[in-house]
């Protein structure tokens, strides 16, 4: 691997496998995202291409449209990893064990705070339950506002 600086932020390129057609024209030529219309321009060979050589295999990518298939290569060929989502699960969380620990955490600590405060079991799991709906609602609106985001971009 190798770090190249590009406005501000480190690009990280795999050296040891070779890239496709695709990669090479946007990862290194043209050093841009593609937009949807310039993949649909595409042959399907060449998008298959891209995710082959990123490990997927042959019987993964049969049977699939050239929109999910453009779907599905844009990621790989963003110099600036902005499709990489940091946070996909809620609570910050970056994978489902991180999830489970931290809401554990956090229903142990409201738990113990509310029955500091006085609060009877009753009123404890009431008060847990508003909590848990007020952090639902917001990582929906998160969610909203990064596929909008992504939306956009696009």
């Amino acid at each position: 691997r190798s770090e190249h600086m590009e406005s501000g932020r480190s690009i990280y390129i795999d050296e040891t496998r070779p890239l496709s057609k695709l990669e090479k024209k946007y990862l290194q030529d043209l050093k841009r995202i593609p937009n949807r219309g310039e993949l649909m321009e595409e042959s399907i060979a060449d998008l298959k291409s891209v995710l082959q050589s990123r490990g997927w295999t042959r019987s993964s990518i049969v049977g699939i449209e050239k929109k999910e298939l453009c779907l599905k290569v844009l990621p790989y060929l963003d110099p600036n990893n902005i499709f990489v989502d940091d946070e996909p699960f809620p609570l910050a969380s970056n994978c489902m064990i991180q999830f489970v620990l931290r809401a554990i955490f956090l229903v142990v600590l409201l738990y113990f705070t509310h029955a500091l405060l006085g609060a009877s079991l009753l009123i404890n799991t009431i008060l847990l339950a508003l909590e848990a709906i007020a952090l639902t609602v917001r990582n929906v609106r998160i969610r909203g506002q990064k596929r909008e985001k992504m939306r956009k971009m696009l």
